[in-house]
């Protein structure tokens, strides 16, 4: 599994030499309406967003940042004109000025190569500059069942013949798509077939002791076969851009789909890019991969680590004359409920407290709520720091809320007391355990119910501090709500 930090600043001298001339950033202008900027802090960058947010647009530019490699002979090598066609309907999908800005990873980790494509009267030049890197795009029409293509296996099937020599194996295929798909196969593979002077492949399954071809495969597993092969298969170090993958998948499938992309970014260096609407897929990955496109008028504004489905419900409690007040986690959440509901009740029904994930993530979310016309407090954790005048809080203490509840006196004499749980033997057997975890891995132990768990030692906590540990806090919450 891809670790989080394989791809940060601390590994930058390593991404040129794990993943090649990847996309570092873009810039992008003037392109249907989308005037904007993107890092990819990550392998994986998944883009979340309304309809019309310019998803889809960002996407296709990306697929036209390289030179195709020569040695990749069944490669196709993309151009802006491929998806941005002028015709007497769309006399101006972009603008005279229209330009996209490319950064690429270099053998100099301080340095990027820079190149600019640009429109000069009616050709598109600056592509001879280009790095490069076999490019894949997976669209909605990566797989189209056979039934619906009316393809020659369905419409000749009775003289359709089979050559053994054209079989194609997929390497661990079936272990992917048993893991992807909550299924047993036992194999699959890719078969040439012919009918009458025509040829063409059909893929290969066999599970529980069946073995059948794509004419009898539904949307969401042949799907998922093809892109497996393809992921699989295509040179190393290739850029692969996905239109909402999620597609005929159901929700275990799309989490352990980006599972699979995680794994074969680590194994085989790809860089990923994918449009989505699934809040399964953007939470399955880590906060550096998610990226929230918002349109304005003056183009679209990229807010990093936060998902479209989380802001959604955001606007959806505002609308309802609540304050939303951005936490990170869902801890944080409980602790402030607690904390709010000791110093007015008012005021905790006044509010809905949405957890969206890191710190970055809170101010993002925070940013685009504002921008949304909508009263929101962000509260981060101690160590952030505040801004009173842009509602940006923090909680009380100096540590991580899980850490200050969890390591107090009070919380684990109560652990002690209810559980009979050793709250320092157990820190002393996990020295090394992110704090994020204490309470899901002792809820574990205990059998039982970790918001339960945490509720009992953030009581125990706050009725040790007293009321005066969080008033600064509840008083600057309660201002910014009047």
């Amino acid at each position: 599994m891809l670790e989080r930090n394989y791809w940060k600043n601390t590994k930058k001298k390593n991404r040129y030499k794990n993943f090649g001339p990847v996309i570092a950033s873009v810039k992008i202008n003037g392109f249907r309406g989308v005037n904007t900027e993107i890092s990819f802090d990550y392998p994986i960058t998944a883009l979340s967003g309304f309809n019309g947010s310019g998803k889809s647009t960002v996407g296709q530019l990306m697929l036209c940042a390289y030179r195709k490699m020569p040695t990749s002979k069944n490669s196709k090598r993309f151009y802006v004109k491929d998806f941005f066609p002028v015709s007497n309907l769309d006399p101006e999908p972009f603008t005279s000025t229209a330009k996209i800005e490319f950064f690429y990873e270099t053998d100099k980790p301080s340095t990027k190569q820079e190149l600019t494509v640009t429109r000069s009267k009616k050709e598109w030049s600056g592509y001879k500059r280009q790095p490069e890197r076999n490019v894949e795009y997976l669209g909605f029409t990566v797989y189209i069942p056979k039934i619906e293509q009316r393809d020659l296996s369905i419409y000749l099937a009775s003289s359709l013949s089979v050559s053994e020599k054209d079989r194609v194996e997929v390497e661990n295929g079936a272990m992917y798509a048993s893991r992807i798909l909550g299924s047993s196969y036992e194999d699959i593979y890719f078969q040439g077939v012919k009918a009458r002077s025509r040829s063409a492949e059909l893929g290969v399954a066999s599970r529980f002791g069946a073995k059948y071809s794509e004419n009898n495969m539904g949307f969401g597993e042949g799907r998922v076969v093809y892109t497996i092969r393809l992921l699989e298969s295509c040179p190393a170090q290739s850029l692969i851009v996905l239109e909402e993958p999620e597609t005929s998948l159901h929700e275990s499938a799309q989490y352990e789909f980006i599972k699979y992309l995680m794994d074969v970014v680590n194994r085989r260096g790809h860089q990923i890019i994918f449009s989505t609407h699934s809040s399964i897929m953007m939470d399955a990955l880590p906060p550096e991969g998610r990226k929230l496109l918002i349109r304005g008028k003056e183009g679209v504004d990229v807010f990093d680590s936060v998902t479209s489905t989380r802001v959604k419900t955001a606007l959806s409690c505002g609308e309802g004359g609540h304050a939303i007040i951005c936490v990170e986690d869902e801890f944080a959440q409980s602790f402030l409920r607690e904390i709010l509901r000791r110093y007015d009740i008012n005021v905790l029904e006044s509010v809905e407290i949405i957890p969206f994930g890191d710190a970055k993530a809170v101010l993002s979310a925070h940013r685009v709520l504002a921008k949304a016309g909508q009263k929101s407090i962000a509260v981060r954790d101690a160590d952030q720091g505040e801004d009173l005048a842009q509602h940006l809080l923090a909680l009380p203490g100096s540590l991580p809320p899980e850490k200050e509840v969890f390591c107090s006196k009070a919380s684990k004499d109560k652990l002690n007391e209810l559980y009979g749980f050793s709250a320092d033997t157990f820190l002393s057997s996990h020295p090394d355990i992110d704090h994020h975890e204490y309470f899901p891995k002792i809820a574990g132990k205990l059998s039982c119910s970790r918001e339960v768990l945490e509720t009992d030692c953030i009581r125990a906590f706050l009725d040790s501090v007293g009321s005066i540990w969080s008033q600064k806090l509840c008083e600057n919450i309660k201002k910014a709500i009047v």
